[in-house]
């Protein structure tokens, strides 16, 4: 409508009044024919090109914003319930005590609630009214009357922090330094991460086991998730080193061959665990048959012997005649199924057999180099100029590309298990899957990150566990996909970027694991650059370096996967000539 609405009237007056100012008649019908006519066409181009990028690039860039927004609606409620469920897996007092902890997280916490957080978090209301005072006037800036109020109280603060720190230590400290008002609320320096979180989630992949990680865990990487879609840039430190420093580079080898293993054992194990669930939720076994925390050569197993049982049961309903066609169609799809998890699941296998090998080879020529390195050497320094360590700055983020994969991974796996935003079934221990589907997601998430963050190498652990996590307490469930993101977007921007801690742990990997001398300028360095405690690394520097490797994982050989039995293909192919036949 619009091209012909511009094709006639419009063209038509348009033509008519220019030719007639510029000529002083009016114009041939030919010419106006000609306009109009030229008008149409280029519309009709223009529309077409129009339709083909709407259907092509248009609706990818839509489909891409869809997906993302998806996404980061979907972990931010989750984020949310895995809160709510850290504190139900709690009891009686040590209840009251997590939920408090988890409100005083929160950076725009009212005079009130820190009232109810201290006195839930100490089982003493005076402990509470007190701290709610001292809150009330530090936050309005009167430090005189803040500090009356401490010597006021002193004495019952004191006895609240020891007791609390034989039931909790983290709710005593917490509790000291809200009183001590060594505490920022400003939105900017984001919230302390999960200590180790990293590590234990990729033993969980290594050993298969996704009991090994804490539902805190898997909260932590999903607000890692989180911000990472949502364009945060995580700074590094790394070191890079000149001259013969051959022990350093095995260790690096060594390293790198354990991370590709332990991304190959997730793609094996997590299917697996995956694969058990479904058979679970689909009624062809039951979760006493395949508990939680069973080892893996035993999955494998009952497993094997569920997906043989399948198929008999469909080769039944094959020879029955005049069997439901409902009855068909649902085995057909729970069989098709179970035999995609399992032939991924070999996949995985397979190549985590040959990342074993490649690990255990490393392995051992690890230990022969420093063998003899340890006879002959008598230590490595930090040394000036072009031979010695290189600190390096880097990023950890997502490119916009990579954005995309991570997101379509997700969408994937929450459409393969169900997952809505507003369902606490996930971390239900009354769901049937019970809290290993949490668990695993914060393993697929692991390995959708892999590829474009390497989260299984050392540095970047390190690196990740020395930074601050965004403050999600803005956020609610009642907030919009759009409003979520905006939000996510500000918090990322805004969040502490100190290097500080991250130059400790760098400093402590250095001479922990790498045997280097930490000397008086290597210190100054550290603490001019980066603001790193000076103490600390005095301690370090003269303390014990004992080193510390990680325990070993080549002991025995990764549980194996099969290869699909012919036979499930063969009768996968009989059960859909049968129903080709019915209908």
């Amino acid at each position: 409508m619009q091209i012909f609405w511009t094709a006639g009237p419009v063209t038509t007056i348009g033509l008519i009044g220019g030719y007639y100012i510029g000529y002083g008649t009016m114009p041939s019908t030919e010419l106006l024919i000609y306009f109009v006519m030229f008008t149409v066409l280029s519309g009709l181009v223009g529309l077409f090109a129009k339709v083909v990028k709407d259907g092509t690039q248009g609706h990818l860039e839509e489909r891409r914003k869809m997906d993302i927004l998806n996404v980061t609606d979907k972990l931010s409620d989750l984020i949310l319930i895995a809160r709510d469920k850290i504190a139900e897996t709690y009891e009686g007092e040590a209840r009251k005590r997590e939920a408090a902890m988890q409100l005083l997280r929160r950076v725009d916490l009212t005079p009130f609630g820190v009232t109810i957080a201290f006195t839930d978090l100490t089982g003493n209301r005076k402990v509470g009214d007190a701290m709610g005072q001292i809150y009330t006037y530090r936050r309005i800036g009167l430090q005189t009357r803040v500090q009356e109020l401490c010597k006021e109280h002193h004495a019952l603060i004191d006895q609240a922090i020891k007791e609390l720190r034989e039931t909790s230590p983290k709710a005593s400290a917490e509790l000291k330094r809200w009183f001590t008002g060594n505490r920022s609320g400003k939105l900017k320096y984001g919230v302390p991460r999960e200590k180790q979180f990293l590590q234990r989630i990729m033993s969980s992949i290594e050993h298969n086991n996704p009991l090994l990680m804490t539902f805190r865990d898997v909260e932590e990487m999903l607000i890692l998730a989180f911000e990472l879609i949502n364009g945060r840039e995580i700074p590094t430190l790394t070191f890079s080193y000149e001259g013969k420093w051959k022990y350093a580079r095995a260790l690096d080898e060594l390293e790198r061959k354990r991370s590709k293993f332990r991304v190959a054992q997730a793609k094996a194990g997590n299917r697996m665990r995956a694969l058990s669930a479904y058979l679970i939720e689909t009624g062809h076994a039951d979760i006493e048959q395949m508990p939680e925390g069973i080892e893996m050569p035993e999955l494998i197993e009952k497993i094997t012997e569920t997906i043989d049982q399948m198929n008999q049961k469909a080769e039944n309903l094959i020879q029955a005649p005049n069997h439901p066609r409902a009855d068909l169609d649902k085995l057909l799809l729970d069989i098709s199924t179970a035999t995609e998890l399992y032939e991924m699941a070999h996949d995985g296998s397979k190549e985590s057999l040959k990342r074993y090998k490649e690990l255990k080879k490393t392995a051992d020529d690890w230990k022969k180099l420093t063998s003899k390195l340890e006879a002959s050497s008598d230590g490595l320094k930090i040394e000036s100029g072009r031979r010695g360590i290189h600190i390096n700055e880097n990023i950890i983020s997502l490119s916009e590309e990579a954005i995309l994969e991570v997101c379509r991974h997700l969408s994937w796996f929450f459409k393969k298990e169900d997952v809505q935003s507003k369902s606490d079934a996930i971390f239900s221990s009354r769901n049937h899957k019970g809290a290993m589907t949490a668990r695993r997601l914060a393993i697929e998430i692991a390995v959708a990150l892999e590829p474009h963050v390497g989260l299984s190498k050392p540095e970047i652990q390190r690196n990740i566990n020395a930074t601050r996590a965004i403050y999600m307490g803005g956020i609610s469930p009642e907030m919009s996909a759009e409003q979520k993101k905006e939000m996510a977007e500000k918090m990322a921007r805004e969040v502490d970027k100190r290097l500080n801690i991250a130059a400790l742990r760098l400093a402590e990997t250095l001479v922990k694991q790498y045997h280097v001398e930490l000397t008086d300028g290597a210190v100054e360095f550290f603490v001019k650059n980066y603001q790193a405690s000076q103490k600390f690394l005095h301690r370090l520097a003269t303390g014990d370096s004992n080193r510390e490797m990680g325990s070993a994982i080549f002991n025995q050989l990764p549980a194996t996967v099969q290869a699909p039995k012919s036979e499930w293909k063969k009768r996968n192919q009989k059960l859909r000539r049968k129903l080709q036949k019915m209908s």
